[in-house]
């Protein structure tokens, strides 16, 4: 059925009028009574009848006009999706990756986003560690992947893809040598004397030594380790102390450990701008990366895959 019939019987119900509603469509007056007639024909009933006040509906065109209606919001609908679908189709996802997540991006998420929405482009660009979050802010990416620092800017939200505990961590001997049950604060005492083993990443090495410094040490660097399973060899050395995420703590581990005072997180989060349009392709785009973080022993392979570079 030609949807324009559909159109011609509400315009003659809302006008009550072949000659208005003729003129509202942009059609002779002739021809849309044409067009009725041939409609009654097909359905074999009369939709319409004349009286002093105009064109008025019979029962069976009252009927007839709340399908004509819903069909017509279908059709309206589904228009609208394929307008909005070309406008997809040019779309471009600009994303703000320092080198570690860069890597993730391309091993996880790069190729089996493409194969999903080959119409969508996806602009990773390579910013410096802290860079990301100024990235979104400045309007230069729509999402932008941090470890984060606690997101400040009212212009932002974030999505936490994972939570760690950081864990002071420190050679065995030194919890051998303190009385039992001791304070966090005996311990921060008894490890002064030693060095310090800075995290693998530039980004979180300032956040380290203030949660360091907040614990009451003052931490004299011995050396940067390359990465989280490098921090854990050179701490089973049983040298010096460090910070650690928990999960990175594995079972075999020789060095003592305890959660850092006052409670800190390593934590990877989402950004992206508030009054960025949230398209299907980009929420589907965070969920990629929010399944993956939430697979069973993902955490701590997905810290490791964001070390490497």
């Amino acid at each position: 059925m030609d949807t324009k019939q559909l159109e011609y019987i509400i315009a003659v119900e809302e006008e009550k009028s072949i000659s208005r509603a003729a003129e509202r469509l942009f059609i002779t007056p002739s021809a849309l009574s044409q067009q009725l007639k041939n409609l009654e024909t097909e359905l074999n009933t009369r939709l319409f009848v004349r009286s002093r006040h105009g064109m008025s509906l019979t029962p069976e065109g009252n009927l007839y006009l709340s399908g004509a209606k819903a069909m017509l919001a279908v059709k309206n609908q589904a228009l609208e999706k394929i307008r909005f679908l070309e406008q997809d189709r040019n779309q471009v996802i600009s994303i703000a990756l320092n080198r570690n997540f860069h890597t993730f991006f391309r091993t996880y998420i790069e190729s089996e986003f493409e194969n999903r929405f080959p119409y969508i482009g996806l602009q990773p660009g390579l910013v410096a560690d802290t860079s990301a979050k100024e990235e979104v802010l400045k309007g230069n990416a729509d999402i932008g992947f941090i470890i984060a620092s606690g997101v400040t800017a009212s212009s932002l939200e974030s999505i936490p893809l994972q939570r760690e505990p950081l864990h002071l961590a420190f050679p065995r001997r030194i919890a051998e040598s303190l009385p039992p049950g001791y304070s966090f604060e005996s311990l921060v005492k008894a490890l002064e004397p030693l060095g310090y083993l800075s995290a693998p990443l530039a980004m979180i090495r300032n956040a380290d030594r203030y949660y360091l410094r907040c614990a009451g040490l003052d931490p004299e660097t011995l050396c940067y380790a390359t990465s989280y399973s490098n921090l854990r060899k050179l701490l089973n050395r049983q040298f010096a102390y460090g910070v650690i995420p928990a999960g990175f703590i594995d079972k075999t581990d020789t060095f003592a450990h305890v959660p850092i005072r006052p409670a800190a997180y390593f934590t990877l989060e989402i950004v992206f701008g508030s009054s960025l349009y949230m398209t299907p392709e980009i929420r589907e785009l965070i969920l990629m990366f929010l399944r993956i973080f939430d697979r069973d022993a993902g955490g701590k392979s997905m810290l490791e895959a964001l070390e490497h570079g």
